[in-house]
């Protein structure tokens, strides 16, 4: 398990680096796969206490780059 604060540097991570994943895989499929392999091994290092907080960062982001809507986001 990571602190929360591995988790946020990994978490800030994959946000500066989505903007890439959404140029290199404007396939709907590819990145969906890629981001969930990155996301997925965010989630595999966070404890049960960590999960609300890792799940709001990654709909947020979602979100911000219009990928979800808005309204799903807590």
């Amino acid at each position: 398990m990571k602190t929360r604060a591995e988790l946020d540097a990994a978490l800030d991570a994959l946000e500066r680096r989505l903007p890439n994943i959404i140029a290199e895989c404007p396939d709907d499929g590819d990145f969906w796969c890629e981001f969930a392999c990155v996301a997925d091994d965010i989630w595999d290092c966070a404890g049960a206490a960590d999960y609300e907080h890792v799940r709001g960062r990654i709909d947020a982001m979602l979100a911000s780059n219009g990928l979800i809507p808005a309204e799903e986001v807590d």
